[in-house]
């Protein structure tokens, strides 16, 4: 049975690429061999280590490249620390894209907020990189990031890049004496920013923060329609089967996300 028929089935890539980001995490650059990879910001993968085991990650990278596809990766678990000792030419095998994507079209000619912290900013990078990359379509866009120490910092180039087309807010809660930006939790900076009710908030971190985020927010009168969250949860089969992805009514994280509105899930989901 062909890969195309079977989903369990992955296909074959090869690394092209690994990036240090941070002390504990790494972008993987996939090469996909004989195969492309349709898929849109907030999409994700499962990434298969030969002899190690499969794990679901979010797709990085640009949606332009439908060749490549890059994997920001933190050392967590088996497979995930596996893969900091993966090198250019290992081959791996990857199932996808998987997964409900960010609804682009609502996001066009809005006002839109990018609110991640730690790993979370992963889930929001190629997101950020379909911004730029269309710029005209989108109204005024922040992206207000969040880490404890600044060696927790990922994309610290890209980042400065990205400042010069959208306005980028850094802050650290464990701020060093010698760290010149902004200093405390994401939440301590929302009252800054001018949010109103057609703002299109995005939100990616750990599910305290989201939740903690997405209260606030909604406090200042964002509607629950327009914010939205990637979840990460333990997800197995990737397309709906194992119910081990399975949150408060009914939905798959996996097939039914993991893009979500705070209209469709609850706070308390969010945050679990």
């Amino acid at each position: 049975m062909s890969t195309e028929l079977n989903p369990y089935l992955p296909k074959p890539a090869s690394i092209s690429s690994v990036k240090n980001e941070s002390l504990e995490t790494k972008t993987l650059r996939l090469t996909l061999i004989n195969w492309r990879a349709e898929f849109l910001p907030g999409q994700f993968v499962q990434l298969l280590l030969p002899g190690v085991g499969e794990a679901p990650f979010c797709i990085t990278s640009s949606a332009s490249d439908s060749k490549h596809i890059e994997l920001t990766i933190m050392r967590r678990g088996i497979v995930t620390t596996a893969s900091q000792y993966i090198r250019p030419g290992d081959a791996v095998g990857v199932r996808g894209p998987l997964g409900r994507p960010f609804p682009l079209e609502r996001f066009y000619g809005r006002d839109v907020l990018l609110v991640a912290t730690g790993i979370g900013i992963a889930a929001m990078r190629s997101l950020i990189l379909y911004i730029l990359e269309n710029r005209g379509k989108f109204g005024e866009v922040t992206l207000l990031y969040g880490a404890r120490f600044p060696e927790d910092l990922v994309y610290r180039e890209e980042v400065k890049s990205w400042a010069e087309r959208i306005k980028v807010m850094v802050t650290l809660s464990k701020a060093t004496e010698q760290w010149s930006g902004l200093r405390g939790r994401v939440t301590d900076h929302l009252k800054a920013l001018s949010l109103h009710r057609d703002v299109i908030a995005v939100v990616c971190g750990s599910p305290t923060v989201m939740g903690s985020v997405t209260d606030e927010l909604i406090n200042y009168g964002l509607s629950r329609d327009n914010i939205f969250v990637s979840l990460e949860r333990h997800m197995k089969c990737g397309i709906g089967k194992c119910a081990r992805c399975l949150i408060p009514g009914g939905l798959h994280v996996c097939k039914d996300g993991p893009v979500f509105s705070a209209s469709e899930i609850s706070i308390k989901a969010i945050g679990e």
